[in-house]
């Protein structure tokens, strides 16, 4: 099988030639291993369609190829058809002591929108200030920003073929706490006060968001991607709710879930830190067929074993070695043990993707991942 077949088995809960593996190496360690400054790389002046930058996405795939591993390629996105003269962030880039200063400033007939990004030698990109700073004005310039109704996108990916075989393509939507934290200026702390303090005029942007959300699921999905992506890092039970979850997530996954099943497109969420809760409901209540990194403590809430009896049937479960000690600090030896008992947990009848928790840190050992996929290779074989 190629890496790309083997995931795709997975995902609609088969069994493949050997358990797949695919930890999660989004964006440091592909970084890492180009030598260049993160900046160049995340502002390359090149047009990109989905999240990150062309350069990243190339950078990911030769990681893949590295360490002989099956890709996630997650930054797939379509080109939007946007009307002529619609309002445009334009970006300014500066020097600083770190770095790169993006400043990006978007003049609307309401006023203007401004953001600025601070991107590091070796770290990742950091959003220093969001446009939606008051959130009633600037939502209403939000919206002339990205159009009410209407939306139209290109009918292919432009960077369809970057990953080949080795891998899946996924376009990638994120879900309602994701986009509004993208978006607004202060971080949780605010965003949550606005669900509380504002909870009629949050309805109208949740309201507004769900329309374009569920138009951009149905262009990726006749765009033809191998997997359709719900990004939702931000709706993490580290520092989300069930109820808000319930209220703000649940509706649009169940849609967007039932889409991708009426023209049999595969769907996987992404929800990092602790999830058992929302890792039931789902399983439960919507159509989703794949859901990753369900991590372990200290970061997570997930038991591997106790998820493959309880959703397994329903659910392929992609996790779930924690990336914040354990795959920094453990040795190659480590690293086989822990390997071999989560395929011993979650590998029985397939539906398991070896993987990490989300993101390993930029110095993780080339060895520990390098093991990992040779494990997977050899005890994983089905």
């Amino acid at each position: 099988m190629t890496p790309k077949e083997r995931i795709l088995t997975a995902m609609k809960g088969g069994v493949a030639d050997h358990v797949p593996v695919s930890p999660d190496i989004s964006v440091m360690v592909p970084d890492r291993l180009t030598g260049r400054p993160f900046y160049e790389i995340h502002l390359d002046g090149r047009e990109h369609n989905g999240w990150t930058s062309a350069t990243h996405s190339e950078a990911y795939v030769s990681a893949v190829k590295y360490f002989d591993m099956d890709g996630f390629y997650m930054y797939g996105g379509l080109k939007e058809l946007r009307p002529e003269g619609a309002p445009e962030f334009v970006t300014t880039i500066k020097d600083s002591p770190e770095g790169k200063v993006a400043e990006r400033v978007c003049r609307t007939e309401k006023g203007d929108l401004t953001e600025k990004e601070i991107y590091f030698k070796d770290e990742p990109p950091w959003r220093l200030e969001k446009p939606v700073k008051n959130l009633h004005e600037d939502f209403e310039k939000l919206q002339l920003l990205m159009g009410c109704g209407g939306w139209k996108w290109e009918t292919k990916f432009n960077d369809r073929g970057r990953m080949g075989d080795n891998g899946i393509y996924m376009g990638m939507v994120p879900v309602f706490q994701d986009w509004w934290f993208f978006y607004r200026d202060g971080g949780f702390e605010t965003m949550f006060m606005d669900f509380m303090m504002e909870s009629s005029f949050m309805d109208r942007v949740h309201e507004f968001w769900m329309e374009w959300s569920l138009a951009n699921v149905r262009a990726m999905i006749e765009a033809k991607p191998d997997v359709i992506m719900l990004g939702g890092s931000s709706a993490s039970l580290s520092v989300s709710s069930p109820q808000i979850f319930r209220k703000y997530e649940l509706p649009f996954i169940k849609e967007a879930t039932k889409i991708c099943k009426e023209k049999g497109a595969i769907s996987h969420l992404h929800i990092c830190g602790k999830s058992w809760q929302l890792v039931e409901m789902v399983a439960e209540e919507t159509d989703l067929m794949s859901m990753e990194p369900l991590e372990e403590p200290p970061s997570g809430n997930v038991d591997l074993k106790e998820a493959k009896r309880r959703v397994g049937s329903k659910l392929c479960i992609k996790g779930n070695i924690n990336t914040t000690d354990f795959m920094l600090n453990a040795t190659p030896k480590e690293i086989e043990e822990k390997s071999k008992r989560l395929i011993d947990d979650a590998a029985r009848d397939g539906g398991f993707i070896l993987s990490t928790g989300d993101q390993c840190g930029r110095d993780t050992p080339d060895a520990n991942l390098f093991k990992m996929v040779e494990v997977a290779k050899t005890y994983g074989r089905y």
